[in-house]
């Protein structure tokens, strides 16, 4: 992990999306501009969230993206971080919309917003929240899914699942945007959900690359003495492929080599494993297919 940086912003890049500047022009020209601004700058401020947790951990921050319907932010940590780390980054997006929420209320009560403002303003962040809480990856939501299955599951195949299902339900997401009354079809809610199923896909091609990095990141790091050391057996002709996909994330796996008759051959640790496994190549092509006999 990188030093921590004397700012959240410092070396962060801001992209904005060509499409934003159309939406601000359709907003100005609709007149709704003030209630798009607002609704906008809500959504930095929950992406603002999640910068500023992951700077307090140490994260690197690659950069916000200023997109038509909201921002994204970009960081390398995903992964390979503690559970405890990406659930506190995860959610602490969700967690902004609750004191602007107090705020609001307080501004409301001091009389400087009216009633129909305030009321505008607290519905704005519930609905931001309770999306961006949806067991959909790469939203809050499902980036908390994800944390929690590599309890019940090996790594990667908790990435498997979140990606499957994330694919199934923002396909969900793109068929109910035909079924909401008011229009042929619900522009905003197709948008978003169109862009999940985009990021799922990409996601799912790389998912590959994500495990590669959960690994090299055990091999750099070893093995936190806090987690709880499990005994896994394999045969003397299973490859090391098949054993590291059976890995937890917080788990320090002592691989038993057993024979047919299931005598203990030799135990393995991680570390020699893992450089074996990296033995050739960063990105390994024969290592991951040879076999630990």
């Amino acid at each position: 992990m990188a030093p921590r940086t004397s700012s959240p912003w410092k070396g962060m890049k801001i992209r904005i999306h060509p499409l934003f500047w159309l939406v601000i022009l359709l907003s100005i020209w609709t007149g709704h501009w003030i209630e798009i601004l607002t609704l906008f700058v809500v959504i930095v401020i929950h992406e603002l969230g999640h910068v500023t947790a992951a700077w307090s951990f140490g994260w690197r921050i690659r950069s916000m993206e200023i997109l038509p319907f909201g921002g994204v932010a970009k960081m390398d940590e995903w992964g390979t971080v503690p559970n405890r780390e990406e659930i506190v980054v995860a959610l602490a997006g969700p967690f902004h919309h609750v004191w602007m929420v107090l705020i609001s209320v307080l501004f409301y009560q001091a009389g400087w917003w009216t009633k129909e403002w305030t009321l505008y303003f607290i519905e704005g962040n519930l609905w931001i929240a309770a999306f961006n809480l949806l067991p959909i990856y790469p939203l809050d939501g499902g980036r908390v899914l994800q944390v929690w299955l590599t309890y019940l599951l090996p790594y990667r195949n908790a990435v498997s699942v979140t990606l499957w299902w994330s694919l199934l339900a923002a396909s969900l997401l793109i068929i109910l945007s035909f079924f909401i009354p008011g229009s042929l079809v619900h522009i905003p809610l197709f948008s978003i959900s169109v862009f999940l199923l985009y990021s799922n896909v990409i996601s799912y091609r790389q998912r590959e690359y994500q495990f590669i990095r959960f690994l090299l990141q055990r091999l750099e790091k070893g093995v936190d003495p806090r987690w709880r050391s499990v005994q896994i057996k394999h045969s003397g002709g299973a490859t090391l492929r098949q054993i590291v996909k059976s890995w937890y994330k917080e788990k320090e796996h002592i691989v038993e080599v057993v024979d047919e008759d299931d005598r203990v051959l030799g135990v393995l640790t991680e570390e020699q494993l893992l450089k074996r496994y990296f033995s050739s190549s960063v990105v390994p092509k024969k290592p991951p297919h040879q076999r630990i006999s």
